[in-house]
């Protein structure tokens, strides 16, 4: 299945990632390929005209990730994602 936009993991949204367990880590990894294929605004919601967020819920915690959209004519789009 084709992906609606390319993510980049800024170094802050690794380092972040990589200090989590590896289940809580793994859940946000796959809510994030799921929003590149399905519209859905409890994994990808659009807070402001600038910044959107990816979401996770997992084991009564919440996860955010901050992100920005790059649009350049003539390539994918790609959304950059930070913390």
């Amino acid at each position: 299945m084709e992906t609606t936009f390319e993510v980049d993991l800024l170094p802050d949204a690794q380092e972040f990632l990589e200090k989590l367990d590896d289940s809580a880590r793994e859940k946000i990894y796959y809510n994030i390929k799921k929003s590149q294929i399905v519209i859905d605004n409890e994994l990808f919601k659009k807070l402001n005209n600038f910044i959107w967020e990816f979401r996770t819920l997992f084991n009564n915690k919440s996860y955010r990730l901050f992100a920005f959209w790059d649009r350049t004519a003539g390539q994918k789009t790609l959304v950059i994602a930070t913390h």
